[in-house]
């Protein structure tokens, strides 16, 4: 319950937001985040194509006058890609938990379950990507299509010279996001596979990968592409990644069969170091639990959240062993891919639908990284507190009764009479505030808090002294944009 000064204080917020906040900020996140990259990092032994195929307008088709405005534009967003390694890849994945998963989630984990059976460990050439449908909640008829669509890619894919022929290892992943309870569009899917598997359209430079990276995007406002260097030893290897999502991501995956890992986010991780499939499995299971699965727009778990991680081995032009869990630089690959996989998650969250601010919340001396983690998967969930930033009220009440309303397992390890809470720069300007310490409220300057919230980016830390773990988790605000994206839009 507010105060009447709370109250007002929040009111004044929510009116200085609008004005603190650069309008040209919240319309530039293309500008802003949507960095070209380097052809030196792009991975070898990678190519990819895209194509518009006209999936949603397939699946939806506009009136009259709609009809007229899509032929307006003459070069329309891809809408299908694919990503092909020129030798089979090992493989990794983490998918959603959503019992209704999609089809392409429920292939893609097969062919990773199955893959790790055999001697050489889960391995694919090529990946499909369609945005605009789903194929979620389809039943009988989204599995046929979607293990046609696997079929048809392996059939274009064979007689490519520069391309394995060996049968092990040509497998297809796929990736699909858009609307649900719809199938997808096969004649319109099948005529553009053929294409897009053409040796002479497949290629690997920064635009044909941007390109690629628009085809994953649905409400998205700019295209999520990163690429980097890195060494492990003396070896030089490079890294790629494509994520999409702004709605409808709260994502909890776990890797293919099952696991103990705790609109629909997609992610693609391509690498040319040398990693064998379990190691990277078990490095992709490290990575997401401290990035994509400490991310949240609106609580929402998607039907089709994936990331799929691939590695080649291509780095050098001589054949070098892949390293397991036990070689000297295995931790730093994790490490690499870690801090790899929070950049392009925390992209997500920068472009959440509505968005304006984007919160990073750490909850410090934890007795495990799972409390920590638990207790900041409710919070971020609090419609109130995520009102609370957006209108720029460091309202700590709301933390604690979310955080203190968590699961009894979570909240067994929670002493009230311990916990701070403190509002923090991220990038260091202005002092850091603590609201709450020991359990007691602190005095606080408002004027000087004030300042801290009028910032796009609002750093959060809970501390409850009762060990030494800690997680973080980024979020973002609740406006009334996010209302009007969704009030309309079926995926």
């Amino acid at each position: 319950m507010l105060s009447r000064s709370t109250l007002s204080r929040g009111v004044r917020g929510f009116a200085s937001s609008s004005s603190a906040l650069d309008a040209s900020a919240k319309l530039n996140k293309p500008a802003r985040f949507a960095t070209p990259i380097a052809a030196s990092d792009i991975p070898k032994g990678f190519v990819v194509s895209s194509t518009y195929a006209g999936i949603k307008a397939a699946i939806s088709p506009k009136p009259a006058d709609g009809a007229a405005a899509a032929a307006s534009n003459p070069n329309p967003k891809p809408d299908l890609a694919l990503i092909v390694s020129t030798v089979p890849a090992a493989a990794a994945g983490t998918f959603t938990r959503n019992v209704f998963k999609a089809a392409p989630v429920v292939v893609s984990n097969e062919v990773l379950v199955e893959g790790a059976k055999a001697a050489s460990g889960a391995r694919v050439q090529s990946v499909l990507v369609n945005s605009g449908c789903a194929n979620a909640v389809t039943g009988t008829q989204g599995m046929q299509d979607a293990l046609a669509c696997v079929e048809l890619v392996k059939k274009n894919l064979a007689p490519h010279p520069g391309l394995a022929q060996s049968a092990e290892g040509r497998e297809t992943l796929l990736l699909s996001t858009g609307v649900i309870g719809v199938p997808l569009p096969m004649p319109t899917i099948k005529r553009c596979i053929p294409h897009l598997a053409n040796g002479m359209i497949l290629r690997s430079d920064p635009e044909s990968w941007r390109e690629t990276a628009r085809a994953f995007m649905t409400t998205d406002t700019f295209p999520k592409l990163r690429a980097k260097t890195f060494k492990l030893g003396d070896t030089e290897c490079r890294m790629i990644g494509i994520d999409k999502g702004a709605g409808m991501i709260h994502p909890a995956m776990t890797a293919p069969g099952g696991g103990q890992l705790h609109a629909t986010m997609l992610g693609l991780i391509a690498t040319d170091a040398a990693i064998a499939p379990a190691a990277l499995q078990t490095a992709l299971n490290r990575a997401v639990a401290r990035s994509f699965n400490c991310i949240s727009v609106d609580g929402d778990m998607s039907t089709n959240d994936t990331i799929l991680l691939l590695a080649n081995g291509q780095a050098t032009a001589r054949r070098t062993a892949e390293l397991d869990e036990s070689s000297a630089h295995f931790d730093a690959f994790v490490a690499e891919l870690t801090a790899f996989c929070q950049e392009l998650s925390q992209l997500i969250v920068r472009d959440g639908e509505g968005a304006e601010k984007f919160v990073e919340i750490s909850c410090t001396n934890a007795p495990s990284f799972d409390v920590a983690h638990g207790l900041l998967s409710r919070l971020v969930t609090s419609m109130l507190f995520k009102c609370a930033i957006h209108g720029e009220d460091a309202n700590w009440g709301r933390i604690l009764a979310s955080v203190g309303g968590a699961d009894p397992t979570l909240t067994a390890h929670i002493d009230p009479t311990k916990v701070s809470v403190s509002f923090v720069d991220p990038v260091g300007q202005l002092p850091a505030i603590t609201v709450l310490s020991n359990g007691n409220p602190a005095k606080v300057d408002e004027a000087e808090i004030n300042k801290l919230l009028q910032k796009e980016d609002v750093k959060i830390v809970i501390d409850l002294q009762n060990g030494a773990e800690q997680c973080t988790y980024w979020t973002c605000d609740l406006s009334r944009e996010y209302i009007d994206i969704n009030a309309d839009y079926r995926s």
